[in-house]
């Protein structure tokens, strides 16, 4: 049962919004985040992780404070293996009025269509260029972004909306490269 005021931080702000984290391991190796040459990686052993059902538990409870919107998050949120099933448990709480997935899009094709069958309502795709070079380079594991291009328009496909394409801010080493945020993206546009 929703709270009918939600909870409150220290600065008075309402909490209504969750990132919850599924996974700590990511596909790519970003130097801003998981570079390859930093330090070595340590993930939780996958037994160790939570369950879907406790997940769901979490968030049903958090719901009854005060939380209305979810966004699955990682690393990579899409190496978890059955995450639609995810997705199902979570829609089915009441009071929960959104639920949207962060995802780098390199596995997004494969998935598109049994997430939005699922429930899931939006997406939010990490974009740090649309020029081959720089995304791969970028990625630390040379792949490609026609792949990323590929799982957006399986998105469109599946019924999603344009997605949010989230970038980090530029930085002086690399070119700036400016994303629209539609499904209309030219694999030319940097």
């Amino acid at each position: 049962m929703p709270a009918s005021r939600p909870e409150r931080d220290l600065l008075g702000r309402p909490l209504t919004q969750l990132r919850l984290s599924v996974t700590d391991r990511c596909n790519f190796r970003c130097p801003y985040c998981m570079p390859a040459d930093g330090p070595e990686l340590c993930f939780v052993a996958r037994e160790e992780l939570l369950s879907y059902e406790q997940l769901a538990r979490v968030v049903r409870l958090l719901v009854g404070l005060g939380v209305s919107r979810v966004r699955l998050t990682g690393g990579e949120p899409l190496l978890r293996a059955d995450l639609d099933r995810l997705v199902r448990m979570l829609v089915a709480i009441p009071g929960l009025d959104d639920l949207s997935l962060t995802t780098n899009g390199y596995l997004l094709a494969a998935q598109a269509e049994k997430l939005r069958r699922a429930g899931l309502q939006r997406l939010n795709i990490s974009l740090d260029s649309l020029d081959p070079q720089v995304y791969q380079r970028l990625n630390g594991r040379d792949l490609d972004v026609a792949r990323v291009l590929d799982g957006i328009a399986a998105a469109e496909r599946a019924g999603f909306g344009p997605p949010t394409l989230a970038r980090p801010l530029p930085s002086r080493r690399r070119k700036s490269c400016s994303t629209s945020p539609s499904s209309s993206i030219s694999r030319s546009a940097c």
